[in-house]
This record gives C-alpha cells, sequence and structure tokens, in this order.
C-alpha cells in the first residue's frame, strides 16, 4: 500500500505521518495521485504548496520564476528563524549570486575532488567499529556508529578543532527539529552563526585554500565574495556537513537488514555496494518534505494558480517514488537500471554534496557490513523506535548484534 485507504482533511498538515521503516509517508502518494498541487500547513503555521510528481517538481527546482532566497521577513518556515533565514549562504541564493559563490567551493566536491576523502571516512570508520566490536554486544548503531561517524568525517574534512565544533552539535539538531519552539530554532541558528564566526577568525590568519572554509576566505580576501556569503556559506556547510548524513546511515542500515537476500549479494559481491548506495537513497530521502521555493510570479499547475510570493515545497520522496518514472517504485530492488540523481535535487541548486554523500555512504555500509557479516537487528524491525519530528527522520535508536 503507498496511499491511505480514505481522502485526508485538507490542508495537510506537517510533519506527516511516517512509513514503515523508513518508507515514504503514504500521503505522499495520496497526493501525488489525487492532489498534485496539495496545501500544506507547517508547524508554525505557515501555509505552502507542495508538488509530488517528479515532472513537476523538476520544473519547479528549474525555474528561474522560482527563487531559493528564504531571507526576508515573513518567509515560510518550518517553525522558525533556522539556516534558511541566514543571508549570504548558497542555499538562500539565486543565480548570478549563487553560481558566484558557488565556484569558490564546487572544487572541492566533485566526484574526482571527494576521492581523497576515502581513506579518512575509511580511517573513523575502521576505529569507531573496532570500539562497538569491543564494547557491549548488543548495541546501539546510532550513536555507535550513524551519529558518530559523520560528526568526525564532516570535521576533518572542514578543517574544525574538535574543541570548537564538539560544543555546537545539539544546536544543529535543534536547527531541524520540527518540534522545537520558533524561539530555541531561532537561538540555535544565532549560535551556529557565531561558531561560524569564531571558525572563521581562527582560520582567517592562515587560510589554506586547499579546504573549503579556508578558499572561502581567500575569495573574501580577493573581493570574488561578500562577508556575509563568506559566514551564510560556511554555516550552511556546518550545517549540512553530518545531520543529513546520519539519518541514510541509520536508516540505510536497517532497510538492508530487513532485505536480507540482497544484503549477502553485497557482501560477496561488493563491487553491489554503489548500487545499493543508490537505491537506498532513491527510496528513502529522509528530508522528506524539502524547503519552500517562492514563486516570483503567478503560476498555474494543474489547474492550481501559485500565487506571487507563495511558497512551494518539492519533496524529493516524491520525485523518486513516481511510478511514471520508476517501475514499482515502493519495492527495494538494488538492481534497478535507474539511479538516484532525483533524490539530490535539480537545476542550478542540484545538492553541492551528492558525489560526498555517495562516498561516504558506499564507504560506511561496506565498512560496517566487512566487519559484521552476520549483522542483525537485535530487536523486532517493528519495535524500533524513530525520530519522526526532525527535518531528517532516523531511527531513535538501533539496536543491532552479531
Amino acid at each position: 500500500m503507498d496511499q491511505p485507504t480514505t481522502d485526508p482533511d485538507l490542508p495537510l498538515r506537517y510533519p506527516f505521518p511516517p512509513g514503515e521503516l523508513g518508507a515514504p509517508p503514504l500521503l505522499l502518494g495520496w497526493a501525488r495521485k489525487k492532489q498534485p498541487v496539495c496545501p500544506v500547513v507547517l508547524p508554525s503555521g505557515d501555509r505552502v504548496w507542495m508538488v509530488t510528481r517528479k515532472d513537476d517538481i523538476t520544473r519547479v527546482l528549474t525555474d528561474p520564476g522560482f527563487s531559493r532566497d528564504l531571507t526576508y521577513p515573513g518567509a515560510p518556515r518550518f517553525v522558525g528563524d533556522d539556516f534558511t533565514s541566514v543571508p549570504g549562504g548558497i542555499f538562500n541564493l539565486d543565480p548570478p549570486d549563487h553560481t558566484r559563490v558557488r565556484q569558490v567551493i564546487n572544487r572541492f566536491y566533485t566526484r574526482s575532488a571527494v576521492e581523497r576523502h576515502r581513506p579518512v571516512i575509511e580511517g573513523h570508520a575502521v576505529r569507531l567499529l573496532d570500539d562497538m566490536a569491543h564494547g557491549p554486544n548488543p548495541a546501539d548503531l546510532m550513536p555507535a556508529y550513524a551519529a558518530a561517524l559523520p560528526l568526525h568525517v564532516a570535521r576533518e574534512i572542514l578543517a574544525v578543532p574538535p574543541e570548537l565544533h564538539s560544543d555546537y552539535h545539539s544546536c544543529f539538531r535543534t536547527q531541524t527539529h520540527l518540534a522545537a519552539s520558533a524561539a530555541a530554532v531561532a537561538a540555535a541558528t544565532a549560535s551556529i552563526t557565531d561558531f561560524t564566526r569564531e571558525v572563521i577568525e581562527t582560520k582567517r590568519r592562515d587560510p589554506d585554500p586547499d579546504e573549503p572554509i579556508g578558499a572561502l576566505i581567500r575569495a573574501r580576501s580577493g573581493g570574488l565574495i561578500s562577508e556575509g556569503e563568506l559566514i551564510g556559506t560556511t554555516s550552511y556547510l556546518f550545517v549540512t556537513g553530518s545531520e543529513p548524513l546520519t539519518a541514510p546511515l541509520g536508516t540505510g542500515v536497517i532497510t538492508l537488514l530487513t532485505h536480507p537476500r540482497q544484503l549477502r549479494e553485497c557482501i560477496k559481491a561488493p563491487d553491489l555496494w554503489p548500487k545499493a548506495v543508490e537505491e537506498i537513497l532513491r527510496y528513502h530521502h529522509n528530508g522528506v518534505l524539502g524547503m519552500p521555493r517562492i514563486a516570483t510570479e503567478d503560476v498555474t499547475l494543474h489547474d492550481v494558480t501559485i500565487r506571487k510570493g507563495e511558497g512551494v515545497c518539492c519533496p524529493m520522496l516524491g520525485a523518486t517514488h513516481d511510478p511514471a518514472h520508476y517501475p514499482n517504485p515502493s519495492r527495494f530492488n538494488i538492481h534497478r537500471t535507474t539511479d538516484a540523481s532525483a533524490t539530490f535535487g535539480a537545476g542550478p541548486h542540484f545538492c553541492l554534496g551528492a558525489p560526498l554523500t555517495r562516498l561516504f555512504l558506499h564507504t560506511a555500509y561496506r565498512a560496517l557490513f566487512t566487519r559484521f557479516p552476520s549483522l542483525f537487528l537485535a530487536v523486532p524491525e517493528r519495535e524500533i523506535p524513530w525520530e519522526d519530528n526532525l527535518l531528517f527522520i532516523k531511527p531513535a535508536s538501533l539496536p543491532i548484534a552479531w
């Protein structure tokens, strides 16, 4: 079943009831079929439109008539002034400013460039798995591996001293918590901005042009970007550097363990791991709704008029589970001929970190199941608790044994 048995009341209210074991909310399938341009109320009370068909999503993401700038007063927010309220970050810039700033750091995130981080990911993975092997069995994979590995890797890639980064990790979580108060979200955003300034000032004395923050500082010194763009884009790198990877790492392990035949194929033939990563990214995309775009003019889509100034959300799960593009989309199948590109968006804001995400998950899954090929869930799969009040849905805990 990929949609509710009865029609829901409109507008829909976000967050949606989650699907089983991290699968897409059933409301997405219902909306795609019956209400392809659907009104949704966010936890803040702001109202937006949601489109759920892949072709419509691609149109919104590639049409310059929809802006990514959410920094103005009154812009739609999930809860409060989160990272979308910070001016200058590439997340909130439209071309040509977005293009100018992104070019400064794009070279660090190409497929060939991220390969240099493979030993970093492998090294941290081995250390964490060693610690897990010498600890209690069963163990909770979330704190032991799925949450810890992205944090260590992001810290090293961005060359941030541990003593600076650790104090602010809780702020990253608060900023994406859908049940937090607007004041708490705004305070977390302010703390992350202060942290960003502190890191920049530490690095400004001797910026390393061979890492992203150092390159941004050099670009600021050369007049290529503004101070606001330096702070906003560095803040964006911190916010997106670890938490968005924790969710697919934890959820992906559950999915693999509940599809044991396909998992065994990957363990026996490691060249299948990239295919497994693509299917996990297609199947899940733990962000669900996606951040709003703003219509800069009236647009009519499926006989619905989206007025100038209204927000439109494009859930990537709507795209990657569209049966017009993905046959039998609710079936997890690592042998699909399609890839997961749609999960990373489209147009100018196609995810900067897509190659790094693929490399990270490939390395993390392979390391885990090479070290623990007999890994299994220590509780029945439907007893796994989920955090569904976060921007990135993930297991609250993941008891595993070996």
